[in-house]
């Protein structure tokens, strides 16, 4: 009977520890600087470029030194979107995988860390991973929250770079039978 009785506590403490840390207050600006981040990952698996650029102010600067090295670039959503529909959909798969994910706030800008690991699948044998933390960095216009910034840090790989100069040439070609799948809704 005792057993059954702290059993029962224990099982109602465990709910409402779960409750309260799964409906824990946040803002809507919060809330909506969470959604930007994940759908920019979700949104560049699927290549729904469209989409994704919606996610972007309309300059960005994206700093890929640890990955790539060189020097940071500036962007236009547009070229941006451009030039990743001309390499992701090459890949058979990617999978943006997020976690960690900090935000602060000061009235209208934001920065946001998040670890990553981002993989890449190319035919039989090609893959190629990388793994470390986005930073990004929003700005608040009108009611969206929009990337401004991405820069990569605390980088590490496996797999094989090579697979980066295979994909270019399916990327297109690929890209146009996805969307062939698409949904329209008027």
């Amino acid at each position: 009977m005792k057993f059954k009785f702290l059993l029962s506590i224990w099982v109602t403490l465990m709910i409402s520890t779960t409750n309260a840390k799964t409906h824990s207050p946040m803002s809507q600006d919060e809330a909506k600087i969470r959604s930007t981040i994940y759908s920019f990952s979700a949104l560049a698996d699927q290549n729904a470029f469209a989409h994704l650029g919606r996610l972007f102010a309309p300059t960005i600067t994206l700093d890929y030194r640890a990955i790539f090295g060189g020097e940071p670039s500036v962007a236009t959503p547009q070229s941006l979107m451009q030039q990743w529909a001309g390499f992701l959909p090459g890949f058979d798969t990617t999978y943006h995988e997020l976690s960690n994910l900090n935000v602060v706030t000061k009235d209208d800008s934001a920065m946001v860390g998040v670890d990553f690991i981002a993989r890449h699948w190319h035919g039989d044998n090609g893959f190629w991973a990388v793994s470390g933390r986005y930073h990004f960095a929003l700005e608040k216009v009108a009611d969206n929250w929009l990337i401004n910034r991405l820069t990569v840090s605390n980088v590490s790989e496996s797999g094989s770079r090579d697979v980066l100069g295979t994909v270019g040439k399916d990327a297109i070609a690929n890209l146009k039978a996805r969307d062939k799948r698409l949904v329209v809704v008027e």
